[in-house]
């Protein structure tokens, strides 16, 4: 992992694009990760979806080839490409064979820089996002979850689902859809990090000819907003045999480092594996649940802590009592827990450099959020040095604050 920190090279260009470049000798793989600031954080109510839309359609072909042309193409290097939006960044990612990393680099260019957009392919995406959202709210763990942050968040952009909402899909017009592509894919909103086996200095001088012409535009900012949780109750009847439900508190914003790390831990310690509080209580000593759990989700601004589970309706309150119980607990945790947690979230965490696409993804997204490309190699150094006596005294500060419950329970 060290030698890869020292190896990483920044270049800004001059029009605000940040690009990250990283060569591993011998590497057989290639990757290019494109991250951009987007999603439900960006979009106000109206449009709700724009920026999941966008980047389903981007995929769908170029001004000079039709999606099926260009995937073949792609496809015939051995390369595969996707997209994506989450609640405040959006991706592209390209990965194929080394060998043909200059022969893939023309199809990125191409699809940032000239994307189709057409109408009759956007209308097919947007049927698949309104499809995908019916079938969330089938998942009933997912939509538990979606009734936990509309009690979280409210109207807050994070309590709308990452994908939109059906309404606001279907009002959405070509021209609304590339005025978004034009307003979020400009190079001060791009960072791009290239992950392989290549000569750096070819690498930089193709990019600077391919993208040093672009212009810069105005564009937002990741603003922390001054929110408290709505502390809502919400529980819904559904066509399902079991109870799912979850429940939880508010929580340090990713910004907050050391507060982030410290709930890193404390997560885990409650709900990460098959060792934690939640799994031993409900599932092994009880045989309440199957699934149950528990994670942090830090997001950019107002953010949460969570416990979930499955189980019997009658089970209800008495899982709502142990979730209370144990997130007032964590209070107790003794040292050798604490430890033990931070060696399995290390163990875990060591793995997301074992691929070119990990690294490509990971060093983008730190440098666009403004945490730096860097942050991941320091994450190592952060468990370690976090004690249990600090995370204590961090939870503390936030713990029983803004209590909220989603549930979906059977109908019958």
């Amino acid at each position: 992992m060290n030698e890869f920190y020292h190896a990483v090279e920044k270049i800004n260009l001059k029009n605000g694009l940040t690009l990250l470049l990283l060569s591993i000798p011998g590497s057989l793989l290639c990757s290019i990760h494109l991250c951009l600031a987007m999603g439900n954080l960006f979009e106000d109510q109206k449009e709700r979806g724009l920026s999941a839309l966008l980047q389903e359609a981007i995929l769908k072909g170029t001004q000079t080839k039709d999606a099926i042309t260009f995937n073949r193409e792609i496809e015939s290097l051995g390369a595969s490409i996707e997209s994506s939006s989450n609640s405040f960044v959006g991706r592209i990612a390209i990965e194929g064979p080394n060998e043909q990393i200059f022969s893939i680099l023309p199809f990125f260019f191409e699809l940032v820089k000239s994307p189709a957009l057409r109408a009759d392919e956007i209308e097919k995406e947007k049927r698949f996002l309104i499809e995908q959202l019916a079938a969330l709210d089938d998942d009933p763990l997912q939509a538990a979850l979606l009734r936990f942050k509309k009690g979280f968040y409210g109207t807050h952009p994070y309590g709308a689902s990452t994908l939109g909402e059906p309404d606001c899909l279907e009002s959405f017009t070509e021209k609304e859809v590339f005025d978004w592509y034009r307003h979020k894919y400009v190079p001060n909103n791009m960072v791009i990090a290239v992950v392989g086996d290549f000569d750096l200095n070819r690498m930089k001088d193709i990019f600077l000819h391919q993208m040093g012409d672009l212009i810069p535009q105005k564009v937002r900012s990741f603003q922390q907003d001054s929110f408290y949780p709505m502390s809502l109750r919400i529980v819904e009847q559904k066509d399902i045999q079991e109870s799912w439900m979850v429940f939880g508190y508010r929580a340090p914003s990713l910004f907050k480092i050391r507060e982030s790390v410290a709930y890193e831990i404390l997560s885990n310690c409650l709900g990460g594996g098959m060792f934690s509080r939640l799994f031993l209580k409900i599932r092994e000593e009880l045989g309440l649940s199957y699934q149950v759990g528990a994670i942090y989700v830090p997001f950019i601004g107002p953010s949460f802590i969570c416990a979930y589970a499955n189980f019997s309706f009658p089970y209800f309150e008495k899982i709502v009592q142990i979730f209370r119980e144990e997130f007032h607990n964590l209070v107790q945790m003794n040292k050798n827990e604490f430890e033990e947690t931070k060696n399995y979230i290390l163990g875990r965490y060591l793995g997301r450099f074992e691929t070119v696409y990990s690294i490509s993804s990971i060093i983008a997204f730190y440098e666009r959020i403004g945490l730096g490309w860097d942050f991941p190699f320091k994450y190592q150094d952060l468990i370690l040095s976090m004690s249990l006596e600090e995370s204590l005294n961090i939870y503390n500060k936030y713990k029983g604050e803004g209590e909220t419950l989603g549930a979906v329970v059977p109908s019958h």
